[in-house]
């Protein structure tokens, strides 16, 4: 799931938001240049630029905590200094829902080393909202958001002069965005009150998703031909559905819907997911089935 938004955060990057990356590095982007190291295996990083005085900057985009990225940084800055003769500036941009934890620096002996890890939650984004790049506008829905939907509709108000096509491109952008911060549901609303005609459910974030679940259950089930068998598959579609719609609170629900133990149940459950409009909601009807 984290893949996707990472390849939707770098196709917004790669389009160069000046705005964004200078407020990120000081620097604005003069070129964009690839980076790629041969060792055992091909490695890349996933954003590296040269500014125009000649530094080089390597961005790194991450959805979770990883603990080894100190590590990854740290090895990715030497092969960088060996390919290029240059150390980079390295930044770690985190775009998670879960608490910050990774380490950024080490010390040992005659080593120092630190790279810049950012929280866009502690971004203030009304610098990018103001900007008239829609890469810069999108990105603003990853930072500190004090009112949700004011924030959208800033946003949105942004995209409404684009041209059809290019708007539904950044509105779907805004979609997959906004899951990582549970806003999902809040963009759709407002996407309907614009005055325009877009059918969202050419662009739904989560519909694939569910169906995807929807068949691995079913499959799993055939494949078994067991009630155990068709229970652990429906409870594994239901669980990939609720980690798509509402993140770690839907997660939270999955205790509780371990103990239905009956195919109907799961499967009533499955369709009001993908009608509901909160976990409230789906807590409710779980009071009374579970």
């Amino acid at each position: 799931m984290h893949q996707k938004y990472d390849i939707t955060l770098k196709d917004i990057i790669k389009d160069v938001p000046q705005r964004f990356l200078k407020l990120l590095t000081g620097y604005e982007a003069s070129k964009f240049i690839d980076i790629q190291f041969s060792d055992v295996q091909v490695r890349y990083v996933d954003i590296a630029y040269e500014t125009a005085d000649g530094n080089i900057v390597q961005l790194e985009l991450q959805s979770t905590n990883d603990s080894n990225m100190l590590g990854r940084m740290y090895l990715y800055s030497a092969f960088i200094y060996n390919q290029h003769k240059r150390l980079p500036m390295q930044i770690v941009l985190y775009v998670g829902n879960k608490p910050l934890n990774m380490e950024n620096s080490v010390e040992l002996g005659l080593i120092k080393y630190a790279y810049k890890l950012i929280d866009m939650r502690n971004v203030d984004g009304d610098q990018l909202i103001d900007s008239d790049d829609p890469d810069d506008n999108v990105l603003a829905i990853l930072c500190k958001i004090d009112y949700p939907d004011v924030t959208i509709k800033r946003i949105l108000d942004k995209f409404y002069p684009l041209p059809p096509s290019e708007r539904e491109s950044y509105i779907r952008k805004l979609l997959y965005l906004s899951g990582l911060k549970n806003l999902a549901y809040n963009v759709k609303q407002e996407v309907l009150n614009m005055p325009i005609t877009i059918d969202l459910d050419e662009y739904e974030v989560f519909r694939d998703v569910f169906m995807k679940g929807e068949q691995k259950g079913r499959q799993e089930g055939r494949q078994e031909g067991e009630l155990k068998g068709r229970l652990e598959g429906e409870l594994k579609g239901i669980e990939g559905m609720l980690e798509i719609k509402y993140g770690p609170e839907g997660l939270e629900l999955m205790d509780v819907v371990r103990t239905i133990d009956k195919i109907d149940k799961l499967d009533e459950f499955s369709a009001l997911i993908k009608r509901s409009t909160s976990v409230a909601q789906l807590r409710l009807y779980l009071q009374g089935n579970a």
